[in-house]
C-alpha cells in the first residue's frame, strides 16, 4: 500500500446496507477503503492509521450520540464525515457541533461530492492541528524561555506570586536567589553566541539536576537566572543552597570542542523578612548579587538594607563610567618591575584609576567588573594603551631608553580582530617603539579560544612586541597549549607568591613555575612581593624579576619619574 494514499474507515450501522460509497470509492486511485460495523469499533481500535472516517449513522437517539463519542474517543485526531439519511438540516448541525468535519446525505451525494467531502475534511482537521499546535506552542512560549525550556519571568513571578501566599498561609519561610554569571559576556565575545547559548542551556540543565522538584529555576535574562526554595528554615538553609549551586556551576562544562569555566554570584532575599511584595523581594536579591559581584565573584550575600545605599552608588556609577572616559576622568598609575640581577628598574605596569569628582580615587576592583559587563571596558583598555604609550615615550625621551611598557588587556579586547591596527595606530601617535611594548593577558582568558589565541598572538609577535602571561598557575592552560603560544614573559600569580616561603605548596609551585620559565627560555616575573623574605627566597631561585609592595605601590606618572630620575634601586 504506497504511503500517498488516503486511507478510508467506512464505519456502517449494519455492513452493506448501503452500497453507493463502496460503489463510488471503489478503484479510486490514490483510495483505500476498508469498511466496519459501528459495532466492532473496539475490537479493531489499534489495528491501522486511518485518514478519514465515513460514518453512516442517523442522530435519531442519544444512544446514536453515544455511538459518535465512541468513534471519536476509539481513533483520536481522525477527521469524521457523517452519511445521514436524514435530509434535515438538525441533525447536520448536530453532527458538526459534535466534531465532525462534515456531513452528507447520501441519497444526494455522489461521487465527485464524496471526495470532495474526504479532501475538505483531512486539509481542515490538519490546519485544526495545526493551529491547536500553534497555540499550545504559543502558550509554552509565553511563560517558557524558548532557549533553556525553563520557566521564563512572567512564569516565575506567577510561582514566586503563589508561593509567598501559600508561606503566608502556613506561616513558613521562602527564599529567593538571583543568579548572575560571571564573565559570561567575555566567552560571548570570544567564542561566538552560538557556543555562549550552548553554555548557557548546559548551565539550566545543571541547575535544574540539582535543585528539588518543588523548588522553581528560571531564567530571567541574558545570564540570568532565579531560584524559588520552598519551605526552608531560616538563612541558614538558603545559604546552604546556594554555596552548593556555586560549587556545581565552578566545575568544568564541556561545550563542542571547548572545555569552559564559569563561576556564578548569588543574592539572596527571604520572605517575610525582607517584604511581602514579589517586585521588592527579587529588587533585593538583585541588589544582594551585585554586592557578591562587587566582593570578589564566585560567592553570595544575603540581602541587607544597608546594601540600598550601595546600590545606588553602583548604579550611579554605572550611569558615569561613560561619561569618565569622555571627559578624562581616568588616570594611569604605574607599578616598578625590578630586574632582580642590578636592582634597577627595568619595566612598568600601567594600571587604571578613577578620579571621580565626587567620589574621590575609584580603585580598579570598584568599576573594571562594571566596564566588563557593559563593554566599556575595550574603552578603557583603549585608554590606558593610549596614555601609558605616550608616557613611556616621554620617559625614553628623557633618557630611559630601555625602560618595558606592560599593559594588562581584558579578554574583550585581546580578542578583537581590530586590535593589531589599534595597537599600530597609537604606537604612531605616541612614536613608542614596538619592541618596548609587553601585553599582558591573564591566564584564564588564552583558554577560551585556543586557536583563535594562537592566531592572534602570532600576529602580535609578528609585530614585534613582547607577550605575557599574568597570573601564571591560576588558569586551566596546558602545557601542550603553552608551548604553542608565543609568549615571552611568565608572572607568577600573586596568590602563590604570598605564601613564600612559609607555605609548602604555594613554594612549590612558585619553584615549579620558575624552573618552568626557565626550561622554556622565558622571562619569570613574581607579581605579589611584599616581604624581604620573599624577596630573597626568588633571589636564590634566579626569578628574574619582581613586582610588588615590598619595592612599590602603584604610584602616579609625576612619582614615577621621581623614581626613575633619583635612581631609586631594590639594593
Amino acid at each position: 500500500m504506497a504511503d500517498n494514499q488516503i486511507k478510508v474507515l467506512l464505519l456502517e450501522e449494519q455492513q452493506s446496507a448501503e452500497q453507493s460509497v463502496q460503489a463510488f470509492l471503489a478503484g479510486e486511485q490514490g483510495v483505500c477503503l476498508e469498511t466496519r460495523e459501528v459495532v466492532a469499533v473496539d475490537e479493531h481500535a489499534h489495528d491501522g492509521r486511518f485518514d478519514v472516517i465515513l460514518l453512516d449513522l442517523n442522530f435519531d437517539s442519544d444512544t446514536k450520540i453515544e455511538v459518535f463519542d465512541a468513534v471519536r474517543s476509539t481513533y483520536p485526531g481522525v477527521p469524521v464525515v457523517v452519511l445521514t439519511a436524514q435530509a434535515d438540516e438538525a441533525s447536520g448541525i448536530k453532527a458538526v457541533q459534535l466534531g465532525a468535519q462534515d456531513f452528507l446525505i447520501k441519497g444526494e451525494t455522489d461521487r465527485k461530492l464524496l471526495l470532495r467531502a474526504i479532501r475538505y475534511a483531512i486539509e481542515r482537521n490538519q490546519l485544526l492541528e495545526q493551529l491547536q499546535e500553534s497555540r499550545r506552542l504559543g502558550r509554552h512560549l509565553a511563560y517558557y524561555d524558548g532557549l533553556t525550556d525553563l520557566p521564563n519571568r512572567l512564569l516565575f513571578q506567577d510561582r514566586l506570586h503563589q508561593a509567598v501566599a501559600q508561606a503566608r498561609r502556613f506561616d513558613q519561610d521562602v527564599a529567593l536567589l538571583f543568579l548572575d554569571l560571571d564573565g559570561f559576556k567575555r566567552i560571548n565575545d570570544t567564542l561566538g553566541h552560538s557556543v555562549g547559548d550552548l553554555l548557557l542551556k548546559a548551565v539550566a540543565k545543571r541547575l535544574t539536576e540539582h535543585i528539588r522538584e518543588v523548588d522553581t529555576i528560571a531564567r530571567v535574562g541574558g545570564d540570568e537566572f532565579t531560584i524559588i526554595l520552598l519551605g526552608i528554615h531560616g538563612v541558614g538553609d538558603a545559604a546552604q543552597v546556594a554555596q552548593k549551586i556555586l560549587e556545581i556551576v565552578s566545575r568544568p562544562f564541556r561545550v563542542e570542542e571547548h572545555e569552559l569555566y564559569i563561576t556564578a554570584s548569588i543574592g539572596i532575599s527571604l520572605y517575610p523578612y525582607d517584604g511581602e511584595e514579589i517586585d521588592g523581594m527579587l529588587k533585593k536579591a538583585e541588589i544582594a548579587m551585585y554586592r557578591a559581584k562587587a566582593h570578589g565573584k564566585s560567592r553570595y550575600e544575603v540581602y541587607k538594607l544597608s546594601m540600598d545605599a550601595q546600590f545606588a552608588q553602583y548604579l550611579t556609577l554605572e550611569g558615569n563610567l561613560r561619561k569618565a572616559i569622555e571627559r578624562n576622568q581616568l588616570t594611569a598609575y604605574y607599578q616598578p618591575q625590578v630586574d632582580l640581577r642590578s636592582g634597577e628598574i627595568c619595566g612598568v605596569e600601567a594600571l587604571v584609576r578613577w578620579q571621580h569628582p565626587e567620589f574621590g580615587l575609584i580603585q580598579p576592583r570598584s568599576f573594571v567588573p562594571l566596564a566588563e559587563e557593559t563593554g566599556l571596558i575595550v574603552q578603557v583598555d583603549e585608554w590606558v594603551l593610549r596614555h601609558a604609550a605616550a608616557q613611556m615615550r616621554r620617559w625614553h625621551e628623557e633618557g630611559f631608553s630601555e625602560l618595558r611598557l606592560a599593559v594588562n588587556l581584558s579578554a574583550r579586547q585581546f580578542h578583537d580582530k581590530r586590535l593589531p591596527h589599534l595597537i599600530e595606530n597609537i604606537l604612531r601617535e605616541t612614536g613608542l617603539a614596538v619592541e618596548h611594548l609587553c601585553l599582558e593577558i591573564t591566564e584564564s582568558h588564552f583558554m577560551q579560544n585556543g586557536d583563535g589565541t594562537i592566531e592572534m598572538l602570532d600576529t602580535l609577535k609578528q609585530m614585534g612586541m613582547q607577550l605575557s602571561v599574568d597570573d601564571f598557575g591560576t588558569g586551566y592552560s596546558s602545557l601542550n597549549y603553552l608551548k604553542r603560544f608565543p609568549v615571552d614573559i611568565l608572572k607568577i600569580a600573586r596568590t602563590f607568591v604570598k605564601g613564600i616561603p612559609i607555605d609548602r605548596d604555594d613554594t612549590a609551585i612558585s619553584t615549579a613555575i620558575v624552573v618552568l620559565a626557565q626550561s622554556m627560555n622565558l622571562t619569570v616575573v613574581a607579581e605579589g612581593v611584599e616581604t624581604r623574605k620573599q624577596l630573597d627566597y626568588l633571589r636564590r631561585l634566579q626569578c628574574d624579576e619582581i613586582q610588588g609592595f615590598y619595592f612599590s605601590r602603584p604610584v602616579p606618572a609625576e612619582m614615577m619619574s621621581e623614581m626613575l630620575a633619583n635612581n631609586r634601586r631594590l639594593f
